[in-house]
């Protein structure tokens, strides 16, 4: 029961916003932003695993903005401003025509938005897989759920930025087959997205050592690890804006809906952190970040499939990640149950 303390108000709030979308816009509009808020939940279930880590280097204040004013970022600048500003530079509109499209022409922003969807699915593709590798890609890593394969990871660690090699190689790959007008954006998306991880990464672990380097350095520390958590949200909230237009051109319903949803993950967020679920289900985080992979993977894939009129329904998406999750529990409890059986 002490578990549902830390999702009462997500719940209450996800069924105050639901009645509230029932009783201005009907039964029709309220299914919609539930769907909305299934699909963010899916899709960011594993942000929640990963972003519990981060959010123990945190202050109690510091994980109070996180859940509070933090959720702006994702919520209206990710899913509202960052598209917005998308669209403007692919459409070759300015901001405020592309805000009026979103406003009042919900059909000509989503034509405008799928075609500046290939660089948003770069930029977010190879943050994550950039995240993804790097977790495995480590030599100091002495836990590992599928040994033969994850050994042989963390031993190649041992060469130096071997992990940013290969992400650069697969989105090279990716820019040879997609048409020439496409290849300058595609991989300087891509390198953004690359750069942004290196750089949020580099900052929260130079400032880790808060015991001994001071007050001052703490703080720098948590702002540090804040920004990556913000950052590391951004990227899975882009599918998630994506795949909500293939659903509705609301603008209204797709805040409600995803916002909604990224309130719900973070409170679960906290929940994973406080009560130190991921140092007793131990291979919880390497399933997160096995879907982590998979999700980077699939967005990479995503824009080859979109330049040939194809497409990986987000259901699918976000299945892939919510299996990986549950094996991983499995095996989680599995273990701690030979462990209490040896003691």
């Amino acid at each position: 029961m002490r578990y549902l303390r830390y999702l009462t108000f997500p719940l209450a709030a996800c069924a105050a916003g639901l009645l509230i979308v029932l009783g201005l816009q009907g039964p029709v509009a309220a299914w919609i932003a539930l769907v909305l808020l299934a699909l963010e939940v899916s899709l960011s279930f594993d942000n929640a695993v990963v972003n519990a880590r981060v959010l123990d280097k945190l202050s109690p204040g510091q994980q109070r903005f996180f859940l509070t004013w933090g959720l702006v970022i994702p919520v209206f600048g990710v899913r509202f401003l960052g598209p917005l500003l998308m669209v403007a530079l692919a459409g070759g509109v300015g901001i405020g025509e592309a805000l009026e499209a979103a406003l009042h022409h919900p059909d000509l922003y989503r034509e405008l938005l799928e075609k500046a969807e290939p660089r948003i699915l770069a930029f977010g593709g190879m943050f994550l897989l950039l995240v993804f590798l790097r977790y495995f890609f480590d030599e100091a890593k002495t836990l590992h759920w599928f040994k033969p394969l994850e050994r042989r990871l963390s031993q190649a660690g041992r060469i130096e930025a071997l992990e940013i090699a290969l992400a650069l190689i697969l989105l090279l790959l990716l820019d040879v087959v997609l048409p020439g007008e496409l290849r300058g954006d595609v991989m300087i998306a891509g390198v953004l997205g690359l750069v942004l991880q290196l750089l949020s990464t580099s900052l929260a672990e130079a400032f880790g050592d808060e015991e001994q380097a001071g007050a001052r350095l703490a703080a720098g520390g948590g702002i540090a690890s804040l920004m990556y958590l913000e950052l590391l949200d951004a990227s899975f909230s882009l599918d998630g804006t994506i795949g909500a237009f293939a659903i509705t051109s609301n603008l209204g319903l797709i805040l409600t809906g995803l916002g909604l949803g990224a309130l719900f993950i973070r409170s679960l967020t906290l929940m994973l952190s406080r009560e130190r679920a991921l140092d007793q289900l131990v291979y919880l985080e390497h399933g997160a970040h096995y879907a982590i992979g998979a999700l980077g993977l699939v967005m990479l894939g995503s824009i080859y499939l979109h330049e040939h009129h194809g497409d990986v329904p987000e259901w699918m998406t976000g299945t892939i990640g919510i299996v990986l999750l549950l094996l991983s529990f499995w095996d989680s409890m599995r273990h701690r149950r030979r462990l209490g059986s040896q003691a």
